[in-house]
């Protein structure tokens, strides 16, 4: 969310709160009041007191009158980037902050972000690109060990440079992650659980803190790629506590920032615990009835965004239906707003992968009829999801239309290749996947190149047609339902398929760790050089896909790391088989006491009352479950057959090698 708040930054409390170090406690940080219209509020007359011609190294020389501390509006593009360029050099060089200069500095760049309203994007990319991430945080860092709170000299440094932060790293999810690489994460969350702030929240410039970090943190959340930065930093516990706030605006953004972190087992925790669904439906509802369609600074769209993150849970789909959510959709999808559309037409497909969802959603005509008109939208993330949407309601993902739906003169070609299933985030590496495979004689599917015509129906031909499906994991390609309609396609028709890690510390869950099971998977997130990954893959492969045989790579090279994706995760082979068993009818011959005397040779006696009516074929049932449904199998050695983690692990690798 951007600040939208029109209050000026007020002159720093009386008094002395108490400062932490940011080395290892709540930082320093100076709570300002707060705002993005403060930043207009505070007129160019205040700041036109103290303009001044800066004399100093610029882009490599000294000048005199080389940088005016001014408002820069009306400027073209091409002259308006190297101003930004200019005004983050000069802050990286400075060393003091609060006499003057650090204050000027950052409300120039934050003037921008109302001046240049078309530009927002590009002018976080630029910041991002310059290092104004890295500079702020060295900012705000050495005025929090002076104490924020100390005088208005440091005081108003503090607020322009979180008001800046906060407003571009909403438009720009570049610099957003620029601050995750600059420690930033650390220290908002620090600001979050700092106790002399909680203790005086009532303050406005220690309220403005609170709610700036809060602020950024969720900016910052919305890049899948760093949520290892929040479990490291515990940021969801910190931030928790204000789930129960009696401040709507820190209630809302705890919520929205929490269902971007948390794993999906503490999602629902969270919105069992917490009523966070029916809280930004109202959201929702009530953005929509302003005149300016914002609600506390958030706009149904952000607020609709993170209903979608809540949706990816399965759980969640039918809480956010029950609280009224859907004729609010058919209001944001009747507005001329395209983002709005598009917002709300991607949290309907997300929805629609739980069957009572999707009878709950065909039930509004209304809804599903102006879903049918986005289909032609000139807008493309409009029609992407809009197609989605409907290609789930109307069950094209199901397994038996793929024996009646017309084939396509492009899958008949190439029938037998590898798919490539991938986040448009990770788009870097699988292209370099791509290149490499097809240096090997591969013939790869691939939508960047394929997908003409019906999207949907060009995704299923591919998949129905392959040899092989590549998926590669990450946050992202589980919060797409783009990903989840490939992923889910490829498992419903039994496709042979390969996982990939995209995400360095990503830890598969939900429907994507349903799909992924015990299977293992080969890292290309940088953990390993790719080329030694890349080799593993090819063993694994095995040929398929392949249409020039004379490329297959020789025997010298070596298995790539090959990681088990369960709590045993280890090296092995790629020629391991990951799923493929023969049944022995020495296995379906078993009976109850063959399955006892089994549990005391693998020294699970302790185990045998709880397996007394199971014989060979329910074993082999189990095991199927395994493959099938991964997550349910170990759910229920665990809650209903009461196993320890060690009676599961000594337990899944004897059933894997019965024979």
């Amino acid at each position: 969310m951007e600040n939208t708040s029109s209050s000026r930054p007020q002159s720093q409390i009386s008094g002395h709160l108490s400062e932490a170090s940011t080395s290892n406690k709540a930082p320093n940080t100076s709570p300002l009041p707060h705002t993005a219209q403060q930043n207009r509020t505070m007129s160019t007359q205040s700041l036109n007191k103290h303009d001044y011609i800066a004399t100093g190294q610029i882009n490599g020389k000294i000048e005199d009158g080389d940088l005016k501390f001014e408002r820069l509006k009306d400027l073209p593009e091409e002259t308006l980037l190297p101003k930004v360029q200019e005004l983050v050099a000069y802050l990286q060089r400075m060393e003091e902050y609060h006499r003057g200069d650090g204050m000027r500095v950052q409300k120039m760049l934050g003037d921008m972000y109302w001046d240049y309203t078309s530009l927002r994007e590009t002018i976080g990319d630029a910041l991002a690109k310059e290092g104004y991430a890295g500079a702020s945080m060295k900012m705000l860092k050495t005025l929090n060990s002076i104490g924020i709170f100390k005088n208005d000299d440091v005081w108003f440094p503090t607020y322009y440079a979180y008001n800046t932060l906060w407003n571009f790293s909403d438009a720009s999810s570049k610099l957003a992650q620029s601050l995750a690489e600059n420690d930033a994460v650390r220290l908002l969350t620090l600001n979050c659980g700092h106790k002399p702030y909680l203790s005086a929240i009532h303050s406005k410039n220690v309220y403005y803190v609170l709610k700036a970090s809060l602020s950024i943190l969720h900016n910052i959340a919305k890049n899948p790629s760093v949520k290892h930065l929040f479990e490291e930093n515990k940021t969801s516990e910190i931030i928790m506590p204000f789930i129960k706030s009696e401040d709507e605006m820190l209630k809302i953004l705890a919520m929205l920032t929490l269902a971007y972190i948390v794993d999906e087992e503490d999602n629902s925790t969270l919105i069992d615990d917490t009523g966070v669904i029916k809280c930004v439906v109202n959201w929702i509802d009530k953005a929509l009835d302003q005149q300016r369609r914002r609600y506390k600074g958030f706009t149904p769209t952000e607020l609709t965004e993170g209903l979608d993150k809540l949706a990816v849970n399965d759980k969640n789909k039918m809480k956010i239906i029950e609280e009224g959510a859907l004729p609010l959709f058919i209001k944001m999808l009747q507005t001329d707003d395209v983002h709005e559309q598009s917002a709300c037409a991607r949290c309907i497909w997300t929805l629609s992968f739980d069957k009572d969802a999707r009878k709950k959603i065909v039930e509004f005509p209304e809804l599903v009829q102006t879903l049918e008109k986005f289909t032609d939208s000139a807008n493309k993330n409009l029609q992407k999801n809009a197609s989605g949407a409907l290609w789930i309601l109307n069950g094209e993902n199901e397994a038996s239309k793929a024996a009646t739906r017309p084939k396509s003169a492009a899958a008949s070609r190439t029938k037998g290749h590898i798919f490539l299933s991938y986040s448009w985030s990770d788009k870097e590496i699988a292209y370099q996947i791509r290149d490499r495979l097809r240096a090997e004689g591969y013939a790869i599917w691939i939508d960047v190149e394929r997908m003409g015509g019906s999207t949907l129906e060009a995704m299923a031909d591919g998949i129905e047609n392959s040899a092989v499906v590549l998926i590669c994991m990450s946050e992202k390609y589980k919060q797409s339902p783009n990903c989840r309609t490939e992923g889910e396609y490829t498992f419903q028709l039994r496709k042979e398929y390969i996982p990939l890690m995209m995400q360095k510390k990503y830890r598969p869950d939900g429907w994507l760790g349903a799909i992924l099971g015990a299977k293992l998977y080969f890292d290309f997130s940088g953990k390993y050089p790719l080329e030694k990954s890349f080799q593993g893959l090819l063993k694994e492969l095995r040929g398929r896909g392949q249409v020039t045989p004379g490329n297959t790579p020789t025997g010298d090279s070596t298995d790539g790391p090959l990681i088990q994706s369960s709590s045993t995760s280890n090296h092995a082979s790629p020629s391991t088989p990951s799923h493929h068993h023969t049944v022995n009818n020495n296995i379906l011959n078993m009976g109850q006491e063959e399955v006892a005397k089994w549990l005391r040779t693998i020294k699970l006696n302790e185990c045998i009352p709880t397996f007394n009516q199971f014989d060979g074929k329910l074993l082999l049932q189990l095991r199927d479950m395994r493959q099938e449904a991964p997550e349910f199998f170990y759910q229920c050695l665990e809650k209903k057959l009461n196993m320890s983690l060690i009676e599961i692990l000594k337990f899944t690798k004897a059933l894997e090698e019965l024979h």
